[in-house]
């Protein structure tokens, strides 16, 4: 049972680790989103004007925006299970389909033999 326990508490312990990379590369990620926000939006300013600047930004997140959506509405995360589909038989030998259906045939052959008598 201790072997069940200690298992459990690895795990644990991993996912924990896993999921404080997993917040500290989201926080580091969107400050480096910011910083490169701030750097378009002092070329755009500069180079083409505000109201330029605004719209290119606006448009770049609603773009970004829509695909993260669409990423998202695609398919579950690791949490879901997904259907498997049912294995499917591997495909047998021709000759061994044929003796079957022989089988099959002599077998229904008979049974209409004995339901006649």
């Amino acid at each position: 049972m201790t072997g069940f326990f200690s298992t459990m508490g690895a795990r644990l312990r991993n996912a924990a680790r896993a999921t404080a990379f997993s917040v500290m590369g989201v926080v580091f990620g969107l400050a480096g989103l910011g910083f490169l926000t701030v750097a378009l939006w002092i070329v755009l300013a500069v180079n083409e004007g505000v109201l330029v600047a605004y719209t290119v930004i606006g448009a770049l997140y609603l773009v970004l925006g829509f695909c993260l959506m669409a990423l998202g509405a695609q398919g579950g995360g690791a949490d879901e299970p997904r259907s498997a589909a049912p294995p499917s038989e591997p495909p047998k030998d021709p000759l061994v389909q044929l003796a079957e259906g022989f089988a099959m045939g002599m077998q229904a052959g008979r049974a209409m033999r004995e339901r006649r008598d």
